[in-house]
């Protein structure tokens, strides 16, 4: 997330005050069944709408922090947060996703919308700005106020931006609860309550919330980016009118945008930086897309099992791997040494992190050390500690791998087993042939061969 120069608000607190709020309101309508443009129920629903918007008010102003209300305010009014590609992205990416999901439906066969309200803001141009205004207070303005305004960022101080934006989504989503009860709103005539238009409206918002992350950060943390992103949403969305089944495609749509924003940007902030050129180039994999590398998947490529059966393991090894990212390998190996002793060396402690939590899941953490250092540099252990040493889609990592390969020979006991494994698709994959020139120059005698020239495992041994 971007640097937040101001304390970061409690977004529990906000929640349950914004809820409260606006269930308040609305809460006597559903209950009598008040159609929502009747009165004394079109106030209640109105003021129900501004939960969030007056919940973020209390807050900041029992927060007696000049520098917080002067960030808050700054966020919202100054349009130079946004940057040009942003700007394109609130104008243009909901206009087009519905367009999309049009022409998606009508090769289907869908029926072709009327378009109803767009046809008469043409017939009555003046009508425009009112009806334009008429969306931006009744929806746009007061949550985003709040949801991103002042909850994003306490959530964001806690949780990765992904997980940030899955929390305040299902909070957003649960927020809309009293409107499926109240006739006359969107979601009871036109989807109703525990239908399948119902769960498609609670998967777009959740969905939809890591769209709003992403272009809050990419904006600097622009509260009104925020409040114009939604703006597009609803504005498009009432001159489309999309029908139901139309809705669907869009959802779908929607949720690829945010697979695709996720992938490449990275989850733990949603505003790109160096994760995805590691993600492509060489060097160290980074953490951000650790999942990959714990995909069951990789079992076609060589599973854990497979691999400890290369490692010559006995139930007191002593063992170190190096790299091991988020600990695929970790779990099997340490299985297999019950009175044996893992090393963890990384040079990124929140892989480390990973592994950790890995082996603690499989009840293994006890058998296992961890430390941050980097391979390639000289590894702190004594002469002769450990019998098997294991490297997976590591070695072309190294910036000096021949150096890497000494060390490793020094910490094993003579006698001891290196294994070394290149996988497909690795940007730093090392050749089967580079591999064996490495390990006899740095004095191992090579002992075993697997898989294909590129799936491979080489075992050596250290000469006793």
């Amino acid at each position: 997330m971007p640097r937040n120069p101001t304390p970061a608000p409690d977004p529990w607190r906000f929640f349950a005050l914004a809820l409260g709020l606006s269930w308040a309101f609305w809460a006597p309508v559903a209950f009598a069944g008040w159609n929502v443009w009747s009165w004394p129920a079109v106030g209640l629903g109105a003021l129900g709408l501004f939960g969030p918007a007056l919940a973020e008010a209390v807050l900041v102003a029992r927060a007696r922090d000049p520098a917080l209300r002067h960030d808050y305010l700054q966020r919202l009014v100054d349009p130079r947060r946004i940057p040009p590609g942003v700007w394109a992205v609130l104008v243009l990416g909901f206009p087009l996703i519905n367009a999309l999901a049009l022409l998606w439906g009508a090769a289907l066969g869908e029926p072709w919308p009327e378009f109803e309200t767009a046809r008469a803001l043409l017939d009555a141009p003046w009508r425009l700005l009112p009806f334009a205004v008429f969306v931006l207070l009744f929806g746009p303005l007061p949550e985003e106020l709040g949801w991103r305004g002042y909850a994003l960022d306490g959530l964001q101080a806690r949780f990765s931006a992904l997980t940030a934006s899955l929390v305040l989504g299902l909070v957003w989503a649960g927020w809309h609860l009293p409107l499926f009860l109240m006739p006359g709103t969107y979601q009871h005539d036109r989807l109703g309550f525990a239908t399948p238009g119902f769960w498609a409206f609670v998967l777009g918002t959740v969905v939809t919330s890591v769209l709003f992350t992403w272009v809050y950060n990419r904006a600097n943390r622009s509260t009104l980016a925020a409040v114009l992103f939604h703006f597009s949403i609803n504005f498009s969305g009432e001159l489309f009118a999309l029908p139901e089944p139309t809705q669907v495609f869009r959802t779908v749509l929607v949720a690829l945008w945010a697979a695709a924003v996720v992938v490449v940007e990275g989850p733990r902030t949603l505003r790109g930086g160096a994760s995805w050129a590691r993600f492509l180039g060489r060097g160290a994999f980074a953490p951000d897309f650790a999942f990959v590398l714990l995909s069951p998947l990789r079992r076609l490529v060589l599973s854990p099992s497979r691999l400890a059966e290369r490692l010559h393991l006995r139930e007191d090894s002593r063992v170190l791997e190096l790299g091991p990212g988020p600990g695929y390998f970790s779990v099997e190996v340490a299985r297999r040494i019950p009175r044996g002793r893992l090393e963890l060396l990384d040079l990124q402690p929140r892989m480390l992190e990973l592994a950790r939590r890995r082996l603690a899941r499989a009840g293994l953490e006890s058998r296992a050390g961890f430390t941050v250092a980097d391979a390639d540099g000289t590894l702190p252990w004594g002469d002769g500690a450990f019998d098997v040493v294991f490297l997976v889609a590591v070695l072309g990592e190294l910036p000096d791998p021949l150096h890497g390969l000494c060390e490793v020979r020094r910490v094993l006991k003579p006698g001891g087993w290196l294994s070394v494994t290149e996988q497909p698709g690795d940007p730093d994959f090392v050749s089967a042939e580079r591999v064996r020139e490495l390990a006899a120059a740095a004095g191992f005698e090579p002992r075993e061969s697997y898989g294909t020239a590129r799936n491979f495992t080489l075992n050596f041994v250290r000469p006793g």
